[in-house]
């Protein structure tokens, strides 16, 4: 197959992701795939791919690409000042370069092309997760290639694509999530869980694909716990009263105690939030 993109840098994180490797966490291995699902289906569906096609997770800014050959690309998620406009797919000529010079809005941006990015797969996923040594890890001079020649959607006479206005997110405005108890929930005072609801945090610059660390005020801890399965969304209080957010990258059983659980549809929207971003918890009834 022709190479259509050729890295010239990673920037802060460039990588392949597709929707992940489920049903392997009862063997340690972590879900992993895309930090935001919805952003990444929204992408290959600009092109006609498989929702769950693998695609280029670009995070926070200054990565660079170089187009190889004409072809269709679509972005989708955070807006990273690549001069492809987020939500849309538009046509582009070999010898452009694409980069992503900073972070205007949100944190994760997707790139897909037409079929999807060909990939060795691990466990069924083309999804790299460096931290179990899963997947291709990327580097400057590596040349993609797309498993087909063009989208799978019209485009004669057309020069852009655009999603549907209500299916974009905004990824600029500040986000209250609703919280589900979480398994240890009992085993906290009530000031503790009083404390996640009542309280702003902040998204730290601690944070990665294997969870959110969060900053605020100290929630008082409840005693050890046996390690038990942790699944993604779980808001695990450790030593220091500071809430980490397991995300898809995170470990498969854990022993601090769980006081709430995101729900799996906020995972993407949390996954959204840069470092500094300011939220806040309500508990769902």
């Amino acid at each position: 197959m022709q190479p259509i993109l050729e890295i010239l840098s990673t920037g802060v994180g460039l990588s392949i992701q597709d929707a992940g490797r489920a049903g392997w966490r009862r063997f340690g291995v972590p879900v992993g795939g895309a930090m935001d699902r919805y952003s990444l289906a929204a992408a290959n569906r600009l092109l006609g791919n498989r929702e769950t096609a693998p695609a280029l997770e670009i995070m926070l800014q200054g990565a660079k690409l170089k187009v190889l050959a004409d072809t269709w690309l679509a972005l989708a998620g955070a807006d990273l000042g690549c001069g492809i406009e987020p939500w849309t797919a538009q046509r582009v000529s070999a010898g452009e370069v694409l980069t992503f010079p900073q972070a205007r809005s949100g944190l994760f941006a997707y790139l897909a092309v037409p079929g999807g990015v060909v990939a060795d797969h691990w466990f069924g996923s083309a999804s790299v997760d460096a931290r179990n040594g899963l997947g291709c890890v990327l580097r400057n001079g590596i040349r993609l290639s797309a498993m087909q020649s063009a989208p799978q959607v019209s485009t004669e006479g057309v020069s852009l694509r655009r999603l549907l206005v209500e299916d974009r997110r905004d990824f600029g405005r500040e986000v209250t999530f609703e919280l589900l108890r979480g398994p240890q929930y009992a085993l906290f005072s009530e000031s503790a869980r009083d404390v996640l609801v009542a309280s702003p945090w902040r998204v730290s610059a601690r944070s990665d694909r294997t969870g959110f660390r969060l900053e605020g005020p100290t929630i008082e801890v409840p005693a050890s716990i046996p390690s038990e399965p942790v699944l993604p969304g779980s808001f695990q209080i450790p030593g220091n009263g500071q809430p980490i957010v397991t995300m898809v990258d995170g470990p498969t059983v854990g022993g601090y105690a769980k006081l709430a659980v995101l729900r799996d549809a906020d995972i993407d929207r949390l996954a959204q939030c840069a470092p500094g971003t300011q939220i806040s918890f309500q508990w769902r009834d």
